[in-house]
């Protein structure tokens, strides 16, 4: 497809699912809210959380190699489809019957299985339709618009929901989904055919299982992979102590200030690198502005004035949608169009699944290592206290910093990593991905 008019083919796509992904962030904080004030547990919020990634962790190299065998547009309609599905179901419940906690979780399951159908679907046809030289604008603007969601959102859901309450969001959303859709079936994607290499009839198993080896003989990849992993695996960690540790300097009305530095930076990030495309060498873009994103994520953990730990989280990850977009133009580059599908679904799960175990192993690490160990009169409250201060708000400090160091380490390592360089120089990755996957 010519240039400008795949790029043109692309902001069409785009604009349609942004409006739908607007629409979901609106019910998912609804539904969120409706949970907490009707229960009021904690507990079936946090199962909430379970049924929205767990599911689509488990589906996705299923739905990867379907994109492969499939319509990659058929794809990405039928997920649309599913998603809408699940917020007309939600949307019957409150509307005719009594909202139940189980109607809520068969939907975000729904919602899950879609999300895994969508991501391989979406990337692979950005790779196809888009030019090398424009993926990394196109990158830019979905990392763009996946932070912005997440800021605008809540606080239209929190102004619409006394009007028009939960049906009315429901309703919102549900017609969202007609946007997405209607791009997709107007837009102009052409089919796409697979090289001899990788149009054998087999399994779903098979396929997938050709998908892993494809992974693990591309040690650059490989490589790669482990390094968003582990950020992945640290963020998680932030995911969960960022709350307890704002809240025991300041309020709730504060928290929401930090909140919205972490989407607002990440949101002008994007659109910075939509508009210029990112270095030549993408894999000094990754881990440049990971050091970057990494150092000064380290350093948020140093202070306890919320203003200066503002500007360092504004900073940190203002950089991290360049290495992002970065990472995803070297896959969508490197990777033999007709296994993308796969490869895309199983990085997708191998990345996002050391969230949930970040998630868990938060509290007893706190509370059993960094928080004693910053209590008097343990050595570190006498080393550190000084300037850290003691007890559990130093622990949480003190924790994160420990993965910030953790993560430039690694970034300074792996920049070095012969293999990785590889990435970078296209005779010689091809010659490798032809010799692995044969």
């Amino acid at each position: 497809m010519a240039g400008n008019k795949g790029f043109h083919t692309f902001l069409f796509i785009w604009g349609g699912q942004l409006g739908s992904l607007l629409g979901s962030s609106l019910t998912s904080f609804a539904l969120g809210v409706y949970i907490l004030q009707k229960t009021g547990s904690v507990s079936n919020f946090a199962i909430t959380l379970v049924c929205m990634s767990v599911p689509g962790l488990l589906i996705s190299p299923f739905a990867g190699a379907l994109v492969d065998k499939w319509s990659r547009k058929g794809m990405m309609l039928a997920s649309d489809c599913l998603s809408g599905l699940a917020t007309l179901g939600i949307f019957s419940s409150v509307f005719f019957t009594e909202l139940q906690l189980w109607h809520i979780y068969t939907a975000v399951i729904m919602w899950s299985i879609s999300g895994a159908m969508q991501f391989p679907a979406y990337q692979a046809i950005v790779a196809q339709i888009v030019e090398k030289k424009h993926l990394g604008r196109a990158n830019g603007l979905i990392q763009m618009s996946d932070a912005a969601s997440s800021i605008v959102a809540p606080p239209i859901a929190g102004i619409l929901l006394p009007i028009i309450h939960i049906q009315g969001i429901l309703l919102m959303d549900f017609f969202s989904f007609f946007i997405a859709i209607f791009s997709l079936l107007l837009a102009k994607i052409p089919p796409f055919v697979a090289s001899e290499l990788y149009r054998k009839k087999q399994s779903l198993l098979l396929d997938i299982k050709d998908g892993i080896q494809y992974l693990r003989f591309n040690k650059a990849l490989l490589w790669f992979l482990m390094y968003f992993s582990m950020a992945n695996f640290i963020l998680g960690f932030e995911n969960v102590l960022l709350q307890p540790l704002i809240l025991s300097l300041s309020d709730a009305k504060t928290l929401g200030f930090v909140m919205s530095c972490f989407g607002l930076s990440m949101v002008l990030g994007g659109l910075v690198m939509s508009a210029w495309g990112g270095p030549k060498r993408k894999t000094r873009g990754v881990f440049g502005f990971g050091l970057i994103s990494s150092v000064f994520f380290t350093f948020i953990w140093g202070t306890n004035f919320i203003p200066v730990m503002c500007v360092f989280i504004f900073i940190s990850f203002f950089f991290l949608p360049f290495g992002n977009t970065c990472s995803q133009v070297i896959w969508q580059s490197k990777v033999d169009p007709g296994i993308q599908g796969r490869v895309f679904a199983l990085r997708r799960m191998i990345a996002m699944s050391l969230m949930p175990i970040s998630y868990l192993l938060s509290a007893p690490l706190l509370d059993h290592v960094f928080t004693p160990f910053m209590s008097p009169p343990a050595i570190g409250s006498k080393l550190l206290g000084g300037w850290l201060g003691v007890g559990e708000n130093s622990g949480i400090r003190l924790f994160l910093m420990t993965l910030g160091l953790i993560w430039i380490g690694t970034t300074i390592i792996l920049s070095f990593h012969k293999e990785i360089k590889l990435l970078d120089d296209d005779s010689k990755i091809e010659e490798e991905t032809l010799a692995t996957t044969v």
